[in-house]
């Protein structure tokens, strides 16, 4: 029987094998898929997801095993992390270099800054790489959080960056943030920044204004001038003038053993700068450096004058009389008691590297020569006021440097009683020996008591009670040396002017015995000339320390103090009857021919003194005689010629009428004939600062 399927030709048609496909036909119907699967994904994403496939915008949609999607926030919290090391270092990149107004203009020329209305152009920024679609379309649709900051931070109007806004700290403005790829430009100023640029517009005009006056002014490296420093205050004093000696015969000052103007000039010089005229303090100058003079005899007669006469360097009608004291120094193993407070400024503009940080360093230098029989206080005022350390033994030296080191400054002058504690701890732990508070500061001196002569008045009172007052000043623009002055001479100490580690220890360690332990109090010189043979005279310098004629037997009166081994040197420029530079012409009705002193003597000296402790003061007494007179300078030895270049370095520096004339070469070669043996290279210093003069000031 015939099966009638196997006869059907779809059946046999079922059954025969496929041919195998033709290779273009294959290609054709590949190519027209991709085709039809391109455009629908098209309709699906318009735009194209940016970003590398991995990275997929820094933040991808995975899905987890339990095809739950889920953010990948691997890669941005690791940006993120690397971000918040890297800003504070770019912060401060930032603001030390590109937004810091230059400190000196050269050349006279001004640097002009962008005004903060001015539009700034909006940098272009680089296209960015497009990447693979994203999984999903509404997500690409939707920005994220960190896109919509991204967009608005580059779309947002730069004169916003600019605008005013209340002061606040630079560290609290985050540094302005430039897209990756974008070109190179001037960042915007931030507004912290704003009163700085504010302020160059008057800045100019006291630059222009101070080089009109000539004063206060050095010579850039391009041959201009540069700006001094400002905001630094010194009293206005009038230089000493000529007296005739038959209308003014005696002279009556206090010594002065401070330092402080020679130390700020010498700063300023070094730095390019000519100090102002009532900066320079001709006999600090002379008394910063030490001098060869004879020895005190004991503890009880703590010194005696040393007198030269020779002829003035830059007038050779008028000779100059120098008088010389050493005080007297005790023996290496006497070890003396000291009560020590230090009264420490901590205000926020002590935040300085030569400031609160040097000041520590120093203290480190003094409490290293200090012994077990002395003790040391501490008291901060304004940033962080109040008692730092109680009393402690010196050879306690970990605890003490720990309370020093712990020291920070910050914060508004908040006035605090400082001045009050500090000598109230000196009275707690107060010695038969020195006891003595040391005031540290920039030159901020609001410790407690607003009154300046209600100030004044404790200190000199505390100074009656046996309790001293000296003070070191620290780095520039912000320094009170007037307040300086005036305190330390109420307070029976010195004022010193710390501008380096160096000056720290040649103040705090070469001569600590000088700077703290007093040998002799309330030292008066008078001197009465001769009108048979001095015609005219002046004191060079000791504008400040000028005495009436009364004032030098008065024991009630102040005056200065010496310290052990201090030297003290004062010159008077004298004009010999008949040497022809008389400057007065006689009265027309005085008396014709002036009645002789003793003899031929030149001049007299009365020298005032008290112990310490003492009430009651003691006389030396010794006449200026011609067998102290010197037909040479040379001869004089190389102190007189020494000081002699100091007093006309200072008369010039300070634009003086007196002997302003003598030329810096002049000087210099004067001053190197002087420097003997120079331990410590002072005056091989000193040389060095006539030629940074010479540079700022040439000669006309």
């Amino acid at each position: 029987m015939t099966d009638k399927r196997s006869d059907d030709p779809f059946a046999r048609l079922s059954s025969t094998p496929p041919p195998a496909p033709r290779p273009r036909a294959r290609e054709a119907a590949f190519a027209a898929a991709r085709q039809a699967y391109a455009e629908s994904q098209a309709k699906i994403n318009p735009t194209a997801a940016k970003g590398t496939g991995w990275g997929r915008r820094l933040m991808s949609i995975i899905t987890s095993w339990k095809g739950i999607s889920i953010m990948d926030m691997r890669i941005p919290v690791g940006t993120t992390a690397i971000a918040l090391l890297l800003l504070p270092l770019g912060l401060h990149y930032y603001t030390s270099t590109a937004l810091t107004p230059p400190e000196t203009l050269s050349g006279g020329a001004s640097v002009s800054q962008p005004a903060p209305s001015e539009p700034l152009a909006q940098p272009q920024l680089a296209p960015e790489p497009e990447a693979a679609p994203v999984q999903d379309s509404a997500e690409a649709e939707a920005p994220s959080a960190d896109a919509l900051a991204d967009q608005s931070m580059r779309t947002a109007p730069l004169a916003e960056a600019v605008a005013p806004a209340a002061p606040a700290p630079a560290s609290a403005h985050p540094a302005p943030m430039v897209p990756m790829g974008a070109p190179a430009m001037a960042p915007a100023p931030m507004p912290a920044m704003l009163p700085r640029l504010q302020s160059q517009d008057a800045f100019a005009q006291s630059y222009n204004a101070a080089r009109d006056s000539g004063f206060g002014m050095g010579a850039s490296a391009g041959g201009g001038l540069a700006p001094a420093p400002s905001g630094d205050n010194f009293a206005r004093f009038e230089e000493q003038r000529l007296k005739v000696v038959a209308e003014e015969p005696v002279s009556t000052f206090s010594i002065d053993v401070d330092t402080a103007s020679y130390a700020y000039a010498r700063r300023l010089l070094s730095e390019g700068y000519v100090p102002e005229p009532d900066a320079i303090r001709i006999e600090e100058l002379l008394n910063y450096f030490p001098y060869d003079y004879a020895p005190a005899p004991s503890a009880e007669v703590p010194f005696q004058p040393s007198l030269k006469v020779f002829p003035t360097p830059w007038n050779d009608k008028t000779q100059l009389l120098e008088i010389g004291i050493k005080g007297f120094e005790p023996p290496a193993e006497a070890d003396t008691k000291s009560n020590l407070v230090f009264l420490i400024d901590t205000s926020g503009s002590m935040d300085a590297p030569d400031k609160l940080p040097l000041l520590k360093r120093a203290f480190a230098l003094l409490l290293d020569q200090l012994s077990a029989n002395d003790t040391i206080s501490m008291v901060a005022y304004a940033g962080s006021a109040g008692i730092v350390l109680e009393p402690t033994t010196a050879d306690n030296k970990a605890k003490i440097l720990a309370a020093l080191d712990g020291l920070a400054a910050g914060g508004s002058t908040a006035g605090a009683d400082g001045i009050a504690l500090a000598y109230r701890l000196a009275e707690q732990a107060r010695v038969d020996g020195t006891n003595r508070v040391i005031l540290a500061t920039d030159g901020d001196f609001n410790v407690g008591i607003d009154d300046p002569q209600a100030l004044k008045d404790f200190i000199a009172e505390k100074r009656q009670s046996g309790t001293g007052l000296s003070i070191l000043g620290f780095g520039r623009g912000n320094l009170d040396d007037a307040t300086m002055q005036a305190l330390a001479q109420n307070g029976n100490g010195n004022a010193s002017y710390i501008s380096s580690f160096a000056e720290a220890r040649k103040v705090l360690v070469e001569e600590v015995g000088a700077t703290l332990h007093t040998i002799a109090q309330d030292v008066k010189i008078q001197v009465e000339f001769n009108p048979a043979t001095i015609a005219e005279y002046r004191l060079i310098g000791y504008e400040t320390r000028v005495l009436n004629r009364e004032d030098f037997n008065n024991d009630a009166v102040d005056a200065g103090d010496i310290g052990a081994g201090h030297t003290v040197t004062a010159l008077y420029e004298l004009i010999p009857v008949g040497s022809g530079g008389e400057q007065v012409d006689p009265l027309r009705y005085g008396t014709a021919t002036p009645e002789s002193g003793a003899g031929e003597e030149l001049a007299f000296l009365k020298l005032r003194y008290k112990l310490p402790g003492a009430a009651v003061s003691q006389l030396i007494e010794q006449p200026v005689t011609p067998d102290l007179v010197f037909a040479d300078i040379a001869a004089a030895g190389p102190d007189a010629q020494f000081a002699a270049a100091v007093a006309a370095f200072g008369q010039k520096l300070k634009g003086s009428v007196y002997g302003a004339d003598m030329s810096w070469a002049e000087i210099e070669a004067l001053a190197k004939a002087g420097r003997g043996e120079d331990q410590g290279g002072y005056r091989a210093e000193f040389i060095r600062l006539v030629q940074d003069a010479a540079a700022l000031r040439p000669d006309r």
